[in-house]
């Protein structure tokens, strides 16, 4: 059905953060690729999960219920990492994580989290963290 009034929308100028509920049980370390969880909730990120950022802080939700505690996560940014075997020809390669603090660039059975956007030294990248993104 078509609009017939105005309405209010909200609006999220910030675009870099973004709050989850913690899966239950679940702990998150600050720095750690965040997952989603088959229920909807965030985790530490497991090999084939949907990559939604990487955490801004740690959140602790060990003894809780879904989403008892919640975590920020950058949804967006350049991130300097460790990537074994990292080379300049790779620069522009798509990146997939395989745990919370695992990249690589094999796709099968992991978890798109960006592009290579430089490598400034041996086994480093610039990850360019594209969450819910598909790239070419």
């Amino acid at each position: 059905m078509a609009l017939s009034a105005n309405r209010e929308l909200d609006h999220y100028v910030d675009q870099e953060l973004r709050s989850y509920g913690v899966e239950a049980s679940a702990h998150v370390y600050k720095g750690a690729f965040v997952g989603m969880s088959a229920s909807g909730h965030a985790q530490a990120l497991a090999a084939g999960n949907q990559c939604v950022g990487i955490a801004y802080e740690e959140s602790d939700n060990s003894s809780g219920a879904d989403a008892d505690v919640s975590v920020r996560v950058f949804t967006q940014g350049d991130f300097l990492h460790t990537l074994a075997g990292a080379a300049l020809t790779n620069v522009g390669d798509a990146v997939y994580a395989s745990a919370d603090d695992t990249l690589t660039f094999t796709s099968a059975s992991n978890s798109l989290v960006g592009v290579c956007m430089d490598v400034p030294e041996s086994n480093k990248i610039i990850l360019r963290l594209e969450p819910y993104h598909t790239v070419a």
